[in-house]
């Protein structure tokens, strides 16, 4: 009988281990195809996730706009709200609001809400007006709310313009009230709602408060609603 050496019985019963160049080649290839396709559903995933957030802070600002309009007691403390809003529209044709979050003082990292007329606002009290100053306090966005006669506002048969115009300005882009307070009859006062959002100053920065709305005619508002006050 012949008996291998024991250098040849090892070499016999040693198996080669490891993976070949096409088996590494095919999973790098895979590899990278689950990477791309990963890589294709995040964009529209984060864009998915800014929506979501920006739509959160338009519903967020549409309504601190209307629990101010309805219940704050700094529009007219000693007076009729309605009349005040239905004033503030009527002086000018609209109103403004702005709402915004801002730093409680310059040095703070305290933030507070901010919502109020702008600052020598016809018709509201001045304790409901936001001061010029605050603007530069501001951290993030500044909601400019404009407020007009809505295109709901009632138009008695055969008397259709005793309350506003019958079409938009072209100036504007809205409705113009035709009638004062004292002839104004109905027991609400519809107004079409527009926000716009717009960059903060920054501490060294002025912040356009008085913009009318010829400046704002060409540009499109974030969101636009209608809403009412009752007397």
């Amino acid at each position: 009988m012949k008996i291998l050496p024991i250098a040849s019985l090892h070499s016999v019963s040693v198996r080669r281990s490891g993976f070949s160049l096409i088996e590494v080649v095919l999973a790098i290839g895979i590899f990278l195809v689950t990477v791309l396709a990963l890589v294709g559903l995040l964009g529209p995933t984060l864009q998915s996730v800014d929506e979501v957030e920006k739509n959160d802070e338009i519903a967020s600002v549409v309504n601190t706009v209307n629990a101010f309009l309805q219940n704050s007691p700094d529009i007219a403390p000693n007076g009729s709200k309605f009349d005040s809003i239905y004033n503030a529209v009527a002086d000018q044709n609209f109103a403004t609001i702005f709402v915004f979050r801002k730093y409680t003082t310059a040095a703070s990292s305290d933030v507070e809400l901010e919502v109020g007329f702008v600052s020598g606002e016809v018709g509201v009290d001045s304790t409901s007006t936001v001061a010029n100053t605050d603007f530069s306090n501001a951290a993030g966005p500044i909601y400019r709310v404009v407020l007009t006669p809505s295109s709901v506002l009632p138009a008695p048969a055969g008397d259709e313009e005793k309350y506003r115009s019958a079409v938009r300005s072209t100036s504007t882009g809205t409705y113009t009230l035709n009638a004062s307070l004292a002839d104004y009859e109905e027991g609400y006062f519809a107004m079409e709602v527009r926000i716009f959002a717009e960059d903060p100053p920054g501490p060294s920065g002025n912040f356009n408060a008085t913009t009318d709305l010829e400046a704002l005619k060409d540009v499109e508002p974030i969101f636009t609603y209608n809403t009412a006050v009752v007397r």
